[in-house]
């Protein structure tokens, strides 16, 4: 969409009843600045504008009526008649005559918050201007509005950027009392951007890809944005809400944060990230003066959204909804942008436009059958969007290899997929959470229902909020069935003398009496160890001090955290540390996590297999280390069905 066309408001009348206008002109100048045409429009009923305002609301209360497709689809088409007939008019055919065009809004300051309304929704013989080759950009600063916002801080200059593409994905889901599982989100996107850059072979984008789903804070977001790598994308699915989104406050539970409380933790991203995706309900709506939080106004909050905020505080291009969408509407549309970017090497407004067509026609989606709705919930913001391209510097293509990740005491690697245990997992994460007054948690389950991976999720995802995290695995017997080696009492202690810089050799005689003095020695430093102890009912077993070791390390204050795996839920062990029962997976969750496998995830992109592939996820039985039994036995199909007649 190499065309840039610019649509203004020349002349306006505000209605002293409400403030609104009931009379403007539209000023529509085409590429290469020709020769402007105009469109008068006159509101003869306010409630026609009033509904476009509050459509987003009133999408918001369908959806929690469980209203049908059709209902929402309905809704949405009724703005869209007015926009047609009134709003745009004769000017939505002028526009569509300039297609493929990028229109700019650039409107007067008394009559911002027109731009966030949904004019894509404009008919052209039927078909909305969205999927007629137009794409509008919201956001886009008029000449003579006064000063734009300046980063805080210069960019980096390129050759001091890292030679690969970095992009942040966080998924905030606090404590709530009606959790989303964004688990399958984040494994299913995370599967599908990194098979987006390494399926293009040595000509493919490389991409170094950091995921977070639990403990993402108001410091966590800050003190990521920090790193000195910067990030080029950062991607976040949230729950939102007019003018913001909702991260974990510190014990876990719900933190709402406001426009501008949000702006400031993203200020280090300012002059470094070039597009910031909110795949979060509200995002790109309108958002009045109090929804934008506390603290003195400024510019910032007279774009009308929180996506707009965004995109003039960062000088960055910003894709947010302006609906309230489902989690695979969501994550769908945001593979198929990211596969225009990065594989088509496609420009953000077209990427943008080529995933809504590619939307519409997907009625196999949440949303199917619901081409109004699915048009205009996309909102593109920001001067920046108009050419943003990905990767956008020189870089060596190629797949990413050795991207160093800073050393963990022992931390397996980050769980490769990852959906269901939403309420587990919660509740698990606020217990780690700095000011939940709580010393840690036990996860238990019966083997192979995941404790291990899960608290190795946890561990990565609460990383920045220790100063060491130390991974102790699962014991190993000898032959006698004593413990030995890994996973013993004394190779505790002496990783925790190694990962703990200057905590010293403890001067006590046994083992049990150094512990006491590690553990007393960490408190007067003030050190946030968390210590995670898998398998530890076996540890037990095979050495009961663990039961004292833990004890201690319980029956003391401060920050550190302890993180138990289990197969029981250890009875008269530690009985103040909550326990987290881990259930069997149903079997839409287990298929859910066969895209991100290298040998399920290629054998069911076969159709052929479909039988095959449904009986290995019965033979699983909900349990996620089954399902990775048979993802070793998966090489060929006559494998994987000698591995189903054996269970």
């Amino acid at each position: 969409m190499k065309q840039s066309a610019v649509l203004t408001i020349r002349h306006f009348h505000l209605a002293p009843s409400n403030g609104r206008p009931d009379s403007w002109i539209w000023s529509l100048t085409p590429p290469e600045g020709r020769g402007a045409e105009f469109q008068d429009v006159r509101v003869a009923d306010p409630r026609d504008l009033e509904a476009l305002y509050e459509l987003p609301a009133r999408i918001a209360e369908l959806r929690r009526a469980g209203a049908r497709n059709a209902v929402l689809e309905k809704a949405v088409e009724a703005c869209a008649g007015w926009i047609t007939r009134t709003g745009l008019g004769g000017m939505a055919e002028r526009i569509e005559a300039l297609a493929p065009v990028v229109v700019e809004f650039r409107l007067p300051p008394e009559v911002a918050d027109l731009e966030v309304l949904p004019w894509e929704l404009a008919l052209v013989r039927g078909v909305p201007l969205a999927r007629r080759g137009v794409v509008f950009v919201r956001g886009v600063r008029r000449p003579d509005s006064g000063p734009v916002a300046q980063p805080s801080q210069p960019s980096q200059p390129p050759g001091s950027l890292p030679p690969h593409l970095r992009m942040l994905a966080l998924f905030s889901m606090p404590s709530t009392s009606r959790p989303v599982d964004l688990g399958a989100h984040r494994t299913l996107l995370r599967a599908e951007l990194l098979d987006l850059t390494a399926g293009a072979g040595e000509d493919a984008v490389p991409l170094e890809l950091r995921t977070r789903q639990f403990g993402v804070s108001r410091e966590t977001l800050k003190g990521m944005l920090r790193e000195p790598g910067g990030w080029d994308v950062v991607h976040v699915v949230a729950h939102g809400r007019p003018g913001g989104l909702t991260l974990e406050r510190a014990d876990g539970t719900a933190d709402k944060v406001g426009a501008r409380d949000l702006l400031r933790l993203l200020d280090p991203a300012r002059g470094r990230t070039r597009l910031v995706f909110l795949s979060a309900c509200w995002s790109g709506s309108r958002a009045t003066e109090e929804d934008n939080g506390d603290g003195p106004s400024g510019d910032t909050a007279a774009l009308g959204s929180l996506a707009g905020s965004v995109a003039e505080h960062l000088g960055c291009a910003v894709v947010a909804m302006r609906f309230p969408v489902s989690n695979d509407f969501a994550r769908a549309l945001a593979v198929r942008v990211y596969r225009h970017l990065l594989c088509e090497g496609h420009e953000l407004p077209q990427a943008l436009h080529n995933a809504v067509a590619d939307s519409v026609t997907d009625i196999a989606a949440a949303e199917g059958g619901t081409p109004l709705f699915t048009a205009a919930t996309p909102v593109l913001f920001g001067a920046a969007a108009r050419t943003l391209r990905l990767p956008g510097r020189p870089m060596t293509r190629g797949p990413l290899r050795g991207v160093p990740v800073p050393a963990v005491g022992g931390l397996p690697e980050r769980p490769r997929s990852f959906v269901g245990r939403q309420r587990e997992m919660t509740g698990a994460s606020a217990a780690l959470a700095p000011e939940s007054g709580l010393r840690g948690a036990v996860i238990h389950g019966v083997e192979g229902m995941g404790a291990t991976t899960c608290a190795s999720l946890l561990a990565h995802d609460h990383r920045e909020a220790f100063d060491i995290v130390l991974w102790h695995p699962r014991p190993v017997r000898n032959g006698a069935g004593a413990q030995h080696g890994a996973g013993s009492f004394d190779d505790l202690l002496r990783n925790v003398i190694v990962q703990i810089p200057g905590i010293g050799v403890p001067s006590g005689q046994s083992p049990l009496s150094q512990w006491r003095e590690l553990v007393d020695k960490s408190l007067r430093c003030h050190l946030r160890l968390l210590l995670v102890l898998d398998a530890v009912d076996r540890a037990i077993d095979l050495d009961p001090r663990f039961v004292d070791l833990i004890e201690q390390f319980t029956g003391v204050g401060g920050t550190s955290r302890i993180l138990l795996t289990s197969r029981s839920e250890l009875p008269g062990v530690a009985p103040e540390l909550p326990r987290t029962e881990l259930p069997a997976l149903d079997v839409r969750e287990v298929r859910q996590i066969v895209p991100a496998l290298p040998r399920l995830g290629v054998l069911a992109r076969e159709r052929r297999n479909g039988v095959l592939l449904e009986k290995a996820l019965r033979g699983t039985r909900g349990r996620p280390g089954l399902l990775m039994d048979a993802e070793g036995h998966a090489a060929t199909v006559r494998e994987l069905e000698n591995w189903i007649r054996r269970h």
